[in-house]
């Protein structure tokens, strides 16, 4: 049974022809999602054969071996144009999920929903979205322990972002008022406001630079939270 993040992921996968799971590792989304009836086919790949042997026991385990086909190979080369409808891409860094995407543009543009839960650089990752043809259509936050994961979900369209804030905290997670949104903005703040604190202690002239962008953004920050709290 999944729960936590793999779950809030599993979860924001619309019903599918085909799922594409890059970088699967241990097979526990797709399984679950063909195993519940959401996905009736799935593509997982992995560029680590002890990875995507791991996962290919699960799926044989689970006796859904004719509906879940394991692939080696780096990010999205491993999938043909059309053979997935929506594509998973978890647990990696935002920059190397944009990769991905970059690399395989045959692939990405006859899919359809792109399920993205990047582990660093997620304000990177939407702009990049943001600017390459891609709208966000919903995100969702998942606490375990001391950290936040952020569940991107976007299709093909345009869309206008009014303010670099919402890079840092996605708009629709604003907008539908996430259950945690106040501790992950209250969460932001305290790590941008410990940043500042230690570029102002530095106090060099590179440093002060730094610490008056950070400023900057923690104000945003605040006005933001202010707004959540209405």
């Amino acid at each position: 049974m999944l729960k936590g993040r793999l779950l809030a992921i599993a979860k924001a996968v619309p019903p599918s022809s085909c799922i594409g799971d890059i970088g699967t590792d241990h097979g526990l989304v797709p399984v679950w999602l063909v195993a519940n009836g959401i996905a009736k086919k799935a593509i997982i790949t992995d560029i680590s054969s002890k990875s995507l042997a791991k996962a290919e026991s699960l799926v044989e385990r689970e006796g859904l071996a004719d509906n879940i086909e394991p692939r080696l190979g780096d990010g999205l080369k491993p999938i043909k144009p059309g053979e997935v409808d929506t594509i998973i891409i978890a647990g990696m860094g935002g920059m190397l999920i944009r990769n991905i995407l970059a690399d395989a543009p045959c692939v990405t543009a006859k899919a359809k929903t792109f399920v993205l839960q990047p582990m660093t650089a997620q304000s990177m990752l939407r702009k990049w979205l943001i600017n390459n043809g891609y709208a966000i259509v919903d995100e969702t936050l998942v606490r375990e322990g001391n950290r936040f994961y952020e569940i991107i979900t976007a299709e093909h369209g345009r869309q206008q972002i009014p303010d670099e804030v919402y890079y840092d905290i996605g708009h629709v997670l604003i907008e539908k008022r996430d259950p945690l949104l106040k501790e992950f903005i209250r969460y932001k703040i305290a790590k941008t406001a410990d940043i500042v604190l230690q570029l102002e202690r530095q106090n060099t002239e590179k440093s002060n630079r730094a610490a008056e962008k950070f400023r900057r953004r923690l104000s945003r920050y605040k006005e933001v939270y202010r707004w959540v709290l209405q």
